[in-house]
Protein backbone atom coordinates (compact mmCIF):
# COMPACT_ATOMS: atom_id res chain seq x y z
CA UNK A 1 0.00 0.00 0.00
CA UNK A 2 1.78 3.54 -1.10
CA UNK A 3 2.19 5.90 2.03
CA UNK A 4 -0.65 8.20 0.68
CA UNK A 5 -3.49 5.79 0.79
CA UNK A 6 -1.87 4.42 4.57
CA UNK A 7 -2.18 7.92 4.86
CA UNK A 8 -5.23 7.90 3.73
CA UNK A 9 -6.93 5.23 6.03
CA UNK A 10 -6.00 6.45 8.72
CA UNK A 11 -6.93 9.66 8.13
CA UNK A 12 -10.25 8.19 7.88
CA UNK A 13 -10.36 5.85 10.36
CA UNK A 14 -9.52 9.09 12.90
CA UNK A 15 -12.21 10.90 11.58
CA UNK A 16 -14.88 8.04 12.07
CA UNK A 17 -13.82 7.10 15.66
CA UNK A 18 -13.39 9.20 18.55
CA UNK A 19 -10.87 11.44 18.61
CA UNK A 20 -9.83 10.41 22.06
CA UNK A 21 -8.64 6.92 20.56
CA UNK A 22 -5.82 8.76 18.71
CA UNK A 23 -2.65 9.76 19.63
CA UNK A 24 -1.37 13.42 18.80
CA UNK A 25 1.40 11.74 16.53
CA UNK A 26 -1.74 9.89 14.95
CA UNK A 27 -3.50 13.32 14.65
CA UNK A 28 -0.48 15.06 13.23
CA UNK A 29 -0.17 11.94 10.87
CA UNK A 30 -3.91 11.90 9.72
CA UNK A 31 -3.60 15.72 9.22
CA UNK A 32 -0.78 14.92 6.78
CA UNK A 33 -2.84 12.22 4.85
CA UNK A 34 -6.27 14.66 4.32
CA UNK A 35 -3.53 17.23 2.74
CA UNK A 36 -1.90 15.02 0.44
CA UNK A 37 -5.37 13.44 -0.07
CA UNK A 38 -6.94 16.39 -0.76
CA UNK A 39 -9.41 16.41 2.16
CA UNK A 40 -10.00 19.73 3.37
CA UNK A 41 -12.83 18.60 5.34
CA UNK A 42 -11.25 16.22 7.16
CA UNK A 43 -8.16 18.65 7.53
CA UNK A 44 -9.69 21.70 8.92
CA UNK A 45 -11.64 18.77 11.59
CA UNK A 46 -8.28 18.01 13.09
CA UNK A 47 -7.72 21.81 13.81
CA UNK A 48 -8.81 23.28 16.80
CA UNK A 49 -10.91 26.54 16.14
CA UNK A 50 -8.48 29.11 17.38
CA UNK A 51 -5.57 27.05 15.27
CA UNK A 52 -2.53 29.45 14.87
CA UNK A 53 -0.50 28.27 12.06
CA UNK A 54 2.75 29.95 11.05
CA UNK A 55 3.76 29.28 7.32
CA UNK A 56 6.81 31.18 4.95
CA UNK A 57 6.18 33.67 7.65
CA UNK A 58 2.38 34.19 7.19
CA UNK A 59 0.38 33.87 10.10
CA UNK A 60 -3.65 32.39 10.39
CA UNK A 61 -5.39 32.57 13.35
CA UNK A 62 -7.99 30.65 13.62
CA UNK A 63 -8.92 27.42 11.46
CA UNK A 64 -11.49 29.44 9.37
CA UNK A 65 -8.60 31.81 8.49
CA UNK A 66 -6.77 28.63 7.38
CA UNK A 67 -9.22 27.28 5.44
CA UNK A 68 -10.02 30.67 3.61
CA UNK A 69 -6.27 31.22 3.42
CA UNK A 70 -3.91 28.76 2.90
CA UNK A 71 -5.09 25.54 3.47
CA UNK A 72 -5.94 24.55 -0.71
CA UNK A 73 -2.50 25.96 -1.65
CA UNK A 74 -1.18 23.37 0.97
CA UNK A 75 -3.05 20.84 -0.54
CA UNK A 76 -2.10 21.47 -4.25
CA UNK A 77 1.71 21.52 -2.67
CA UNK A 78 0.85 17.89 -0.81
CA UNK A 79 -0.33 16.67 -4.55
CA UNK A 80 3.06 17.19 -6.18
CA UNK A 81 5.47 16.16 -3.15
CA UNK A 82 6.83 13.33 -1.81
CA UNK A 83 7.96 13.95 1.84
CA UNK A 84 10.26 11.43 4.03
CA UNK A 85 10.72 11.73 7.47
CA UNK A 86 14.27 12.03 8.82
CA UNK A 87 13.29 12.54 12.37
CA UNK A 88 10.53 13.35 14.92
CA UNK A 89 10.20 14.18 18.76
CA UNK A 90 7.32 14.39 20.76
CA UNK A 91 6.56 15.94 24.12
CA UNK A 92 3.65 14.75 25.84
CA UNK A 93 1.49 16.00 28.68
CA UNK A 94 -1.85 15.01 29.68
CA UNK A 95 -3.51 17.83 28.15
CA UNK A 96 -0.54 19.19 25.65
CA UNK A 97 1.47 17.32 23.29
CA UNK A 98 4.56 19.02 20.89
CA UNK A 99 5.19 17.02 18.07
CA UNK A 100 8.21 18.49 16.15
CA UNK A 101 9.20 16.33 12.67
CA UNK A 102 12.01 16.77 10.32
CA UNK A 103 11.06 15.62 6.83
CA UNK A 104 13.05 15.54 3.04
CA UNK A 105 10.81 16.37 0.29
CA UNK A 106 10.92 16.50 -3.00
CA UNK A 107 8.31 17.18 -5.96
CA UNK A 108 7.06 13.60 -7.44
CA UNK A 109 9.79 14.10 -10.38
CA UNK A 110 12.46 13.95 -8.11
CA UNK A 111 13.47 17.85 -8.54
CA UNK A 112 14.04 20.76 -5.63
CA UNK A 113 15.06 18.33 -2.85
CA UNK A 114 14.30 20.59 0.90
CA UNK A 115 14.63 19.84 4.24
CA UNK A 116 11.80 20.79 6.35
CA UNK A 117 10.75 21.50 9.99
CA UNK A 118 7.31 21.27 11.11
CA UNK A 119 6.66 21.58 14.73
CA UNK A 120 2.67 20.70 15.91
CA UNK A 121 1.28 21.58 19.10
CA UNK A 122 -1.68 19.97 19.81
CA UNK A 123 -4.28 19.95 23.15
CA UNK A 124 -6.73 18.14 24.72
CA UNK A 125 -10.41 19.65 23.83
CA UNK A 126 -12.45 17.36 25.42
CA UNK A 127 -12.51 14.06 25.30
CA UNK A 128 -10.15 14.04 21.74
CA UNK A 129 -6.53 15.84 20.81
CA UNK A 130 -6.69 18.78 18.09
CA UNK A 131 -3.44 20.91 16.39
CA UNK A 132 -3.30 24.02 18.22
CA UNK A 133 -0.49 25.41 16.58
CA UNK A 134 1.60 24.60 13.43
CA UNK A 135 5.01 26.07 12.29
CA UNK A 136 6.27 24.85 8.96
CA UNK A 137 10.10 25.77 7.35
CA UNK A 138 11.76 24.15 5.05
CA UNK A 139 14.74 25.21 2.81
CA UNK A 140 16.26 23.95 -0.25
CA UNK A 141 19.18 21.71 -0.02
CA UNK A 142 22.57 22.52 -1.91
CA UNK A 143 23.58 21.23 -4.67
CA UNK A 144 26.80 20.15 -2.40
CA UNK A 145 24.61 18.66 0.29
CA UNK A 146 23.62 15.39 1.57
CA UNK A 147 19.95 14.50 2.43
CA UNK A 148 19.87 12.96 6.03
CA UNK A 149 18.83 9.39 6.08
CA UNK A 150 15.14 9.39 6.13
CA UNK A 151 12.34 6.62 6.01
CA UNK A 152 8.98 6.75 4.48
CA UNK A 153 6.84 6.58 7.63
CA UNK A 154 7.56 8.97 10.67
CA UNK A 155 8.81 7.61 13.77
CA UNK A 156 6.40 6.29 16.37
CA UNK A 157 6.04 8.48 19.56
CA UNK A 158 6.98 6.69 22.83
Amino acid sequence: MSQALRHMALALALISAPVSAAEPAEVVDAFHAALTGGDAKAASALLAPDALIFEAGHVERSTAEYVGGHLAGDIAHAAKTRTAYSARRCLLSPDQAVIATETVSTATDGTDPRIGTETMVLKKLGAGWRIGHIHWSSRKLGPKQTAPKSTPTPARCG
